[in-house]
C-alpha cells in the first residue's frame, strides 16, 4: 500500500480519534469521561477504570500504526503520550488510594476494595466506599494487563520505584479473586442486583490475563534494575487459572452465561490456552445471548429495558421473568467478535459480524455533538458572560458511532416474546459508547492493515494455545537429601543414593517458610504503608524453582513435605500419594523456562521404621512405623525409574540439576527498603526448631492392644483393656520435625508417670465383664447408641492394679469402676491417680480429655505439666504408632487445624462446590472462601458430638480438595460437599465390605490412617462410573479395601461369602496371571501382568532388589496389595515377608518374584512362607539367581506354577495361570450355604447373602444409588429437566418440603447455579440415600415423558415425589411377589425381613444362583423373572410409568395378598423395606 494513502488513512482515523475520545480527556488528570450522558441510569461523566482502559486502547493502536510511517506530524508522539497521561491519571488515583489496598489484600473485604471510577476533573472519589459496588476486580486488572502490554511495546509508564511498589501490590490485590466474589464487570454482582458480590468468571479470566502479563516485566524497561521487575508466584497463577478452567462457561452463580467472557477468552485477555473450551463458551455465548442487534449482556437482564423500573436498581425475585426474551440487545459484542475473528484469522466470522453491525451504526450527523452543522453555530459563552462562536475544530463528517444498546419499543414487547427477533429495536441516547467505540476503530485499524495483532499483543498472549506444553516435554528433576550422613550411609545400603544439605555447595537448602518471609519484602514501601506481600504458603510450583540472590543460590524444600502441625504428613503413606500428586500437579501447570526442580528432605522421623526397632504389633498389617518407612523408601527409589504414575522424572545430585533448572531472581531484597544482605541471607538459610522433653510414659503394645478391643466392643457394651508394659522407644531427631521430639531415647528419667509392668500371672488378675473405658459422644447419624448403658458424656475406667487401691482410697474405699462424668470435676484428683499409673495411650487420652473438660488445656496437672503439653505428647505417641483414633481425639481435644485447610475449601467454592459443615439444624453452610480462625471456629462449633468430628471434618475436606483439584470429573453430579454425609458414605462402604453394623464402622473409620481414609473416599467417588477403579489409581482402592479393615474380620470361608453379598461391583469372571523374574546377570528385572476379562492391566508400583509381591482378591482379582523386600541387605526384610504370609487369608492369590539377588538374607521362615503358597523349589535359589511364584495362600506345595533359574542361565519363562472367578465365587458361597443348611449358627452373613442372591444386579445398582444419594450426586442434565418439570406443575413436593412454580422459575432460569442449589435443599429432605436417588430418576423419567410425548400434561397439582416412587416400589412388590407366589417351591428362600426372626430363615439353596455378570435379572431360584428380552434397564421405567399413570388407581397390595393358612404373607407392607432394596438395585434407563 502507497505511503500516501496510509497517510491519509491514519488522518482520518486521527480525526475520529480526536474528535471522540481526546477532546474528552482532561488536561489534567489525563482520565476520560464514560460519556457525556446524564440520564435516569446514571452520571456518565465520571471517569471509569475499565472504561478509560478500554477508550485508550484505539488511542494506542493508532499510536502504533503511526510508527510504520515517517510521522513528520508528530501524530504518533501525541497518541503515545495521550496513552500514557491517561494510564497515570489512573495509577495516581489508584495511589491516592493505597490504604485499601494494604487493607484489601489482607482481608479481601468489600469495604476495602479500590474505587472504580473517579472523577474526571480531580482524580478523586465520587461515590462512598459502601453507596456503590467499587469491588470490580477485572478493572483493575484490565489496568495491569494493558500496563504490560504497553510497556512491552516501548512505552515508559512508570518513573519511580515507589510507582513500581504500588503495582506490585496491586499484584497482591488482584492473585486472590478465585476466591474473591465481587460485582463484577456490570457492577451489579447478583443479577437481582441487590448488593450480593459473586465469583465471576470475567473477572478471574482478567485476573489470569494480568498475573500472566505482568509476571517478570521491568516497568523502568530495557534500563531497570532487578528492583522494578514484577513478581508473580506461579502457584497464584495457576490457582485462578485453574478456577477459571473449571468455571467456564458459567459466568457466576446467578448468570449461566455472560457476553463479557468473549473479552476473557479472546481480545484482551486471551485468557484460556483450551481451544475446545474457547470454542465451547463462544458458541453458548452466540447461541443464547445472540440478536440481530447485538448481543444481551445476560439472560433475563432488564437494565434500560422499558420494563425496568429506573426508580430502584434492584429487582424483585419473581420481576426477572418479564425481561425474558426482550432483553437490551449491545453491539458492543459485535466489536469483540471482529475483534476475535481477526485475531484468529478467521475471516468468514470477521465479515459476519461486520455485515451485522453496519447496519446498527449511528451517523454522526444525527448526533448533536458530532454534527458539523450545529458545531458550527454553536455559541459558548466565555468567563465574562459574553456569548461567542466557537472556534474548536470540527469533527469528521458522517463518522459511524456505535450506540451503547438496543431496546425494544414498548409497543412491540408482546410480539418480540412471540416472534424473537421479529421487531425492530431502536438505540438510547448514550450514542457513541466510548469503550465500543474503540474496539470498532481498533478493529477498523487491522482489518485495513493499517495495524497487525502481534503489534497490539507484544507479549503473544494470543500465541498461548501453541504454545502450551504436552506432558511429555515436562521433566520434573527430583532431589534426594538426608538430614545427616547417618541417614545417608543407611540408606545408601539399601540401594538409595541421597545428599545431605552440606555438601550441596554451591546452593543451599532451607525450608519453605524462608521463601515466604523472603516474599514479604517485596512490594514493600513504608512511604505509601504497604507491607509487601503477606505471609501466605508458597505453593509447589514455586519452590520447584532454583533462585539466586547476589550469585548465591538457594532450593527450598517443598512445602507439603514440611513437617505440620496436624497429623497428616505423619502417615508415610498419605506422603507418598500426596508426593505422586504434586508431581502430576507441577507436570500439569509449569509453563516456565527451564525445568522444574524437587528437592527432598528425608528425615529420621519419616524412615523411623529403618531402624530395624521392633513395634509391639504381632500383625504384619499394623507394624506401622516399619512398614511406613519402607514404604516411603521404596517409592523414592522408584523415582530412578523415570517415570511415576505418568511423569517423567529425573533423579540425580543437585550440582547436576543447575544447568537445566529454572532459576529465578531474588535480587530484591537486597534492594528493599532498609535492607541488609547479610540479613537477608540468614533469613534464606531458615532456622530449626527447638526441642523439648516428654513427660507420659506409654505401651505401644498396650495400646495395640486396646485398639483391637475398642472395634471388638463397639457392637458391645464393654471392652477389657489388655495392658502389658510400657517400652522405651528412639525417637529420631529432624530439622523439620515437631519439637516433641528428641534425638535420645526417652529416658525414664524424663517420666512422671510409672510405667505399667505386664504382669507374668496375668490369670490372677481378673477383669469384670464391666469393666471399660467409653466415651459417649458418638458422631450422630453415624451409628446410633453405640454405647447405651452409660449416661451421655460419662466415662468409665478399670484402674490399673497397682493403683486400684489408690483409686478406691480417693473414692471412699470402694473398689468400683471409677465412672467419670465430663465437666463434673468431683473427681478430677482421682484421674489424675489413674493418669499418673497409666501406660495406655487410649486411658491417657480419655482421662485428660476429662480433666480438660473439667480444668481446661492450662490447668498443670501435678508435676507432669499443663494438659495442653500433656495432649501433645499423647498425640505424637499416637502418631508414631499410627494409633489414629487416638490422634483424632487428641487433635480435636487440642483443636489442630489443617495448615492448607482454607486453601482446599477455597478450591472446592470457587468450582461451584458449596460446602456444609455439621448436620441437622446444626448444619451450616459455607458459600464463600473465610478466614482461617472463622473456619476452625465453624468447624469446632459444629461438629461437637464427637471430638474426633472435627479433626476428620478437615481431613475430607482436605482429600476432597486434592481430588478436584486432580481430578474434577470425580464431582460430575455433585452439587454441594456436605461432609457429614461423605462421612456417612465412608461407614456405609465399610459396613458393605465388611459385612459388620455401623458401630463397628464407626470405629473402623476411625483406625484408618490418612491414606486409607483419602483412598476410600477416592473408591466411593469413582463409585459412579465403576465398581473398582482402573489400574491407574496405582492400587489405593484395594489396599483400603483390605488394610485395617480387618480389625474385627470373620475369618474363613463365611467372611468371604459376606464380602462378596457385599461387594455390590460387576465382577469379572476371567483372570490370567503372568509373572518373569530375572536376576542381575540376567538383566534384574521383574514383569508382573493380570488379565481380567480379556483387559490387561500391569501392576505397576516398586519393583526392587529382593523379592517383590502383588497379593490378589480371591473374589475379583482385584490388586490388593504391592510390596518390595529387599532380602539381599536385612533378615528384617524377610521377617516382614513372613508377617506379610501370616497375614494373608486362605484363598488369596499371590504373584512373588525374585529381583537382582533376593537369596542373600532370605531366611529359613521365609522359605517356609514361600512353601506355604505352594512354592516347591525356593530352596534351590542362590545368589543372584531367578524365581518366581504364582501362589496361592494355603496350596499345596508344588501345586503351583513357579520357575528357577541359575544365575548364569537367563531370567526365567513367562509364567502364566488362568483362573475362573466365577466358579471360585460360587464354591465360597456354596461352602458358606452348606455350613448354614448344615445346622450351623445362622449368622448376618448368611442373611446378607441371601438377600443378595435375590438383588436383581447384584447390589451393583444399590451401592451406586446409596453412594451418590449420600454425596448428593445426581444425573447429567438433572436441573435443566426439573426447571422444565417444575414449569409444567404448580411445584414439586418431596416430603414436607414444597418447591413452588412461581416465583422460581421467574426468578432463575434453567441452569442457574442458584436453581441448581435450591433443588438440592428440596431433596435433603430425603434421609436414605438410595431413596434420594431414586427421587432424582424419577423426575429425570417425567421429563422425558414429557420430550417424548408433548400432548401430555400434569394435572394441575403438586408433584409429589416420594409418593410416587412409593407407589413405583408397590407396584414392583406386587409383580414380583405374584410370579414368586406361583413359582414357589418347597426349597426356594424366602426373604429375610424385619419381622422374620433371623433363626427362623429358610437356608438358601445349595446351588445357588448365577452370580456372573451377564445373569441378567433372570432368577429361576429366586423367583424374579423377566423377559430377557426386554432390556434390564426398562424395567424401572416401565414401573415409574405404571405408577405415574395408574397411582390414583391402584389398591393396595397387602389387600390383594393377605396371608392365608395355605401360603406366606406376600403383603408389601409386611416386607416393604425388602422391596425397597430390591427396587433400588433395579438397572437405571441410562446411564
Amino acid at each position: 500500500m502507497p505511503t500516501t494513502r496510509i497517510r491519509a488513512q491514519l488522518d482520518r482515523y486521527y480525526q475520529e480519534v480526536a474528535s471522540i475520545i481526546l477532546t474528552r480527556q482532561n488536561p489534567a488528570t489525563g482520565l476520560i469521561p464514560a460519556s457525556v450522558a446524564i440520564t435516569t441510569h446514571g452520571d456518565y461523566r465520571d471517569a471509569w477504570v475499565r472504561d478509560n482502559v478500554y477508550t485508550i486502547f484505539c488511542v494506542w493502536g493508532l499510536a502504533l500504526a503511526y510508527r510504520r510511517i515517517d510521522d513528520g506530524d508528530g501524530r504518533g508522539y501525541e497518541l503515545e503520550h495521550a496513552t500514557i497521561k491517561t494510564m497515570r491519571g489512573l495509577l495516581s488515583s489508584m495511589m491516592r488510594q493505597a490504604d485499601k489496598v494494604e487493607k484489601f489484600k489482607n482481608t479481601q473485604a468489600v469495604g476495602n476494595a479500590l474505587h472504580a471510577k473517579y472523577n474526571t476533573q480531580t482524580g478523586g472519589t465520587v461515590v462512598g466506599d459502601n453507596e456503590w459496588g467499587h469491588l470490580q476486580i477485572d478493572a483493575t486488572s484490565i489496568f495491569l494487563l494493558a500496563l504490560a502490554q504497553m510497556t512491552a511495546c516501548g512505552m515508559q509508564m512508570i518513573y519511580t520505584m515507589d510507582e513500581v511498589q504500588f503495582i506490585q501490590n496491586l499484584v497482591f490485590y488482584i492473585e486472590r479473586a478465585y476466591r474473591t466474589p465481587d460485582f463484577g464487570v456490570w457492577e451489579r454482582g447478583n443479577k437481582v442486583n441487590h448488593g450480593e458480590p459473586e465469583l465471576n468468571s470475567s473477572s478471574i479470566g482478567m485476573v489470569v490475563a494480568a498475573l500472566q502479563a505482568i509476571n517478570g516485566i521491568n516497568l523502568f524497561g530495557a534500563r531497570g534494575g532487578p528492583g522494578s521487575v514484577i513478581h508473580v508466584l506461579p502457584d497464584e497463577m495457576t490457582r485462578n487459572y485453574t478456577t477459571l478452567h473449571s468455571a467456564l462457561p458459567r459466568e457466576s452463580a446467578s448468570k449461566e452465561i455472560d457476553a463479557a467472557l468473549l473479552s476473557v477468552i479472546s481480545f484482551p485477555a486471551f485468557a484460556i490456552n483450551d481451544e475446545a473450551l474457547v470454542t465451547r463458551t463462544r458458541n453458548d455465548i452466540v447461541k443464547k445471548l445472540g440478536g440481530n442487534y447485538g448481543f444481551k449482556r445476560f439472560l433475563r437482564d432488564g437494565h434500560q429495558t422499558v420494563l425496568e423500573n429506573s426508580t430502584r436498581l434492584h429487582y424483585d425475585p419473581a420481576e426477572l421473568k418479564i425481561f425474558e426474551g426482550v432483553e437490551s440487545e449491545w453491539p458492543l459484542f459485535y466489536t469483540y467478535m471482529i475483534l476475535d475473528g481477526l485475531f484468529r484469522e478467521d475471516s468468514e466470522q470477521v465479515q459476519l459480524y461486520r455485515r451485522k453491525l453496519d447496519p446498527l451504526l449511528v451517523d454522526s450527523a444525527a448526533v448533536e455533538n458530532y454534527n458539523r452543522d450545529h458545531l458550527a453555530h454553536e455559541t459558548d459563552t466565555n468567563t465574562k458572560g459574553t456569548p461567542y462562536v466557537s472556534k474548536r475544530a470540527l469533527p469528521p463528517a458522517h463518522m459511524r458511532l456505535v450506540p451503547e444498546l438496543f431496546i425494544v419499543p414498548r409497543a412491540a414487547i408482546e410480539e418480540e416474546r412471540k416472534n424473537p427477533g421479529s421487531q425492530i429495536r431502536v438505540p438510547n441516547e448514550n450514542v457513541p459508547l466510548v469503550w465500543a467505540q474503540s474496539l470498532y476503530i481498533l478493529g477498523n485499524l487491522i482489518y485495513d492493515d493499517l495495524l497487525s495483532p502481534a503489534e497490539l499483543d507484544p507479549l503473544g498472549r494470543r500465541l498461548g494455545a501453541s504454545r502450551k506444553k504436552s506432558h511429555s516435554e515436562v521433566v520434573v528433576q527430583v532431589v534426594l537429601l538426608a538430614e545427616d550422613e547417618e541417614l545417608q550411609d543407611r540408606l545408601r545400603k539399601y540401594g538409595l543414593d541421597t545428599q545431605i544439605p552440606e555438601n550441596c555447595a554451591p546452593v543451599t537448602i532451607s525450608p519453605p517458610s524462608a521463601l515466604r518471609d523472603a516474599y514479604t519484602a517485596l512490594g514493600e514501601n513504608a512511604k505509601l504503608g504497604l507491607s509487601g506481600r503477606p505471609k501466605r504458603p508458597i505453593g509447589t510450583l514455586s519452590t520447584s524453582k532454583l533462585y539466586r540472590c547476589q550469585g548465591r543460590l538457594y532450593a527450598f524444600t517443598p512445602h507439603f513435605m514440611d513437617k505440620e502441625e496436624f497429623y497428616l504428613v505423619s502417615d508415610n503413606d498419605y506422603l507418598v500419594s500426596l508426593f505422586e500428586q504434586e508431581l502430576s500437579f507441577v507436570r500439569n501447570h509449569w509453563f516456565a523456562t527451564g525445568r522444574p526442580t524437587m528437592t527432598i528432605m528425608l528425615t529420621r522421623e519419616m524412615l523411623g521404621g529403618l531402624r530395624g526397632a521392633e513395634i509391639g504389633s504381632q500383625r504384619w498389617r499394623n507394624n506401622s512405623a516399619h512398614s511406613s518407612g519402607r514404604n516411603l523408601l521404596n517409592f523414592m527409589m522408584s523415582l530412578r525409574s523415570g517415570n511415576v504414575a505418568g511423569v517423567r522424572v529425573r533423579t540425580g545430585r543437585l550440582g547436576e540439576m543447575i544447568n537445566t533448572a529454572c532459576i529465578a531472581s531474588l535480587d530484591f531484597l537486597v534492594t528493599a527498603e532498609n535492607s541488609d544482605y547479610e540479613d537477608w541471607d540468614t533469613l534464606l538459610r531458615g532456622e530449626d526448631n527447638d526441642q523439648a522433653s516428654t513427660k507420659l510414659s506409654y505401651s505401644p503394645k498396650d495400646t495395640e492392644e486396646t485398639s483391637k478391643e475398642r472395634i471388638r466392643s463397639a457392637s458391645i457394651d464393654r471392652r477389657t483393656p489388655q495392658r502389658r508394659s510400657s517400652m522405651d522407644i528412639h525417637v529420631p531427631k529432624s530439622p523439620l520435625a515437631s519439637p516433641w521430639f528428641t534425638d535420645e531415647p526417652w529416658a525414664k528419667d524424663s517420666f512422671r508417670l510409672h510405667d505399667h509392668v505386664e504382669s507374668e500371672h496375668r490369670g490372677d488378675v481378673s477383669f469384670g465383664d464391666g469393666q471399660s473405658v467409653r466415651v459417649h459422644s458418638p458422631i450422630r447419624g453415624l451409628a446410633t447408641n453405640l454405647f447405651d448403658s452409660t449416661p451421655e458424656g460419662s466415662m468409665e475406667f478399670d484402674p490399673d492394679p497397682e493403683c486400684e487401691a489408690a483409686a478406691a482410697a480417693g473414692s471412699g474405699g470402694s473398689t468400683a469402676l471409677l465412672t467419670l462424668t465430663l465437666n463434673d470435676p468431683k473427681r478430677v484428683d482421682e484421674a489424675i491417680k489413674l493418669l499418673e499409673n497409666s501406660s495406655n495411650l487410649y486411658d491417657q487420652v480419655d482421662l485428660l480429655h476429662y480433666i480438660l473438660s473439667c480444668e481446661g488445656l492450662d490447668y498443670d496437672v501435678g508435676s507432669m505439666g499443663t494438659v495442653s503439653e500433656l495432649l501433645e505428647e499423647v498425640y505424637l505417641k499416637a502418631m508414631h504408632l499410627r494409633q489414629w483414633s487416638i490422634v483424632r481425639q487428641a487433635a480435636g481435644l487440642l483443636k489442630k487445624v489443617v495448615n492448607s485447610l482454607t486453601i482446599n475449601v477455597a478450591d472446592l467454592l470457587i468450582r461451584q462446590r458449596p460446602v456444609t459443615i455439621g448436620f441437622g439444624n446444626e448444619e451450616m453452610f459455607i458459600t464463600s472462601p473465610m478466614h482461617p480462625a472463622a473456619l476452625k471456629d465453624l468447624i469446632y462449633r459444629h461438629c461437637a458430638s464427637d471430638v474426633r468430628e472435627a479433626p476428620l471434618v478437615q481431613e475430607i475436606l482436605t482429600y476432597l480438595g486434592s481430588f478436584i483439584r486432580g481430578t474434577p470429573s470425580m464431582f460430575e453430579g455433585i452439587m454441594r460437599v456436605r461432609t457429614h454425609f461423605f462421612i456417612i458414605a465412608i461407614r456405609e462402604e465399610i459396613s458393605r465390605m465388611k459385612g459388620c453394623n455401623e458401630e463397628e464402622a464407626v470405629e473402623e473409620l476411625m483406625q484408618l490412617s490418612p491414606f486409607e481414609m483419602k483412598s476410600l473416599l477416592g473408591q466411593i467417588l469413582a463409585a459412579h462410573d465403576s465398581c473398582n477403579l482402573p489400574e491407574t489409581s496405582t492400587g489405593a482402592v484395594s489396599v483400603a479395601r483390605w488394610r485395617h479393615l480387618g480389625h474385627v474380620q470373620v475369618q474363613g470361608t463365611e467372611s468371604s461369602a459376606m464380602r462378596l453379598a457385599n461387594i455390590g461391583a460387576n465382577l469379572p469372571t476371567e483372570l490370567t496371571l503372568r509373572v518373569q523374574s530375572a536376576g542381575f546377570l540376567a538383566g534384574s528385572f521383574t514383569k508382573m501382568e493380570v488379565t481380567r476379562d480379556g483387559q490387561l492391566q500391569h501392576i505397576r508400583g516398586v519393583f526392587g532388589r529382593g523379592l517383590n509381591v502383588a497379593v490378589l482378591d480371591p473374589l475379583d482379582g482385584t490388586v490388593i496389595e504391592r510390596a518390595s523386600y529387599d532380602t539381599h541387605v536385612s533378615r528384617q526384610e524377610s521377617d516382614d515377608f513372613v508377617k506379610l504370609v501370616e497375614w494373608l487369608e486362605p484363598g488369596m492369590m499371590v504373584v512373588v518374584a525374585a529381583m537382582d539377588d533376593a537369596a542373600e538374607c532370605l531366611t529359613e521362615a521365609a522359605m517356609a512362607a514361600c512353601e506355604r503358597l505352594g512354592a516347591s523349589k525356593i530352596r534351590n535359589l542362590k545368589y543372584r539367581d531367578s524365581w518366581c511364584l504364582l501362589g496361592e495362600k494355603g496350596a499345596e506345595k508344588g501345586s503351583v506354577p513357579e520357575a528357577h533359574r541359575p544365575a548364569d542361565k537367563g531370567p526365567t519363562e513367562l509364567l502364566e495361570r488362568k483362573i475362573d472367578l466365577g466358579v471360585r465365587r460360587r464354591n465360597i458361597l456354596n461352602q458358606a450355604t452348606n455350613n448354614s443348611g448344615a445346622g450351623a449358627p445362622t449368622t448376618a452373613s448368611a442373611a446378607a447373602t441371601a438377600l443378595a442372591l435375590l438383588l436383581p444386579s447384584q447390589g451393583r445398582w444399590l451401592r451406586r444409588r446409596k453412594n451418590d444419594g449420600a454425596l448428593n450426586r445426581v444425573p447429567p442434565d438433572f436441573y435443566p429437566k426439573v426447571w422444565k418439570v417444575l414449569s409444567r406443575s404448580e411445584g414439586i413436593l418431596v416430603g414436607k418440603s414444597f418447591l413452588p412454580s412461581n416465583p422460581t422459575v421467574y426468578e432463575k432460569t434453567a441452569e442457574e447455579l442458584n436453581f441448581a442449589l435450591q433443588v438440592e435443599t428440596l431433596l435433603d429432605v430425603v434421609r436414605d440415600p438410595a431413596e434420594r436417588q431414586v427421587a432424582a430418576e424419577c423426575v429425570m423419567l417425567i421429563c422425558r415423558v414429557f420430550e417424548r410425548n408433548p400432548s401430555v400434561k400434569l394435572r394441575k397439582a403438586r408433584l409429589d415425589v416420594l409418593s410416587l416412587v412409593r407407589d413405583a416400589i408397590e407396584c414392583f412388590w406386587r409383580k414380583w411377589s405374584e410370579q414368586r407366589s406361583t413359582n414357589t417351591t418347597p426349597t426356594s428362600p424366602t426373604i429375610p425381613d424385619a419381622t422374620t426372626s433371623v433363626d427362623d430363615e429358610k437356608r438358601i439353596p445349595p446351588t445357588p444362583p448365577f452370580l456372573n455378570r451377564n445373569s441378567g435379572l433372570t432368577r429361576s431360584q429366586s423367583g424374579l423373572t423377566v423377559d430377557t428380552a426386554q432390556p434390564p434397564s426398562a424395567v424401572a421405567t416401565a414401573l415409574f410409568i405404571d405408577a405415574l399413570l395408574m397411582a390414583p388407581h391402584l389398591q393396595s397390595a397387602g389387600s390383594q395378598q393377605s396371608a392365608t393358612a395355605s401360603g406366606p404373607d406376600w403383603s408389601f407392607e409386611r416386607h416393604e423395606r425388602v422391596a425397597r432394596r430390591l427396587f433400588f438395585d433395579l438397572p437405571q434407563d441410562g446411564p
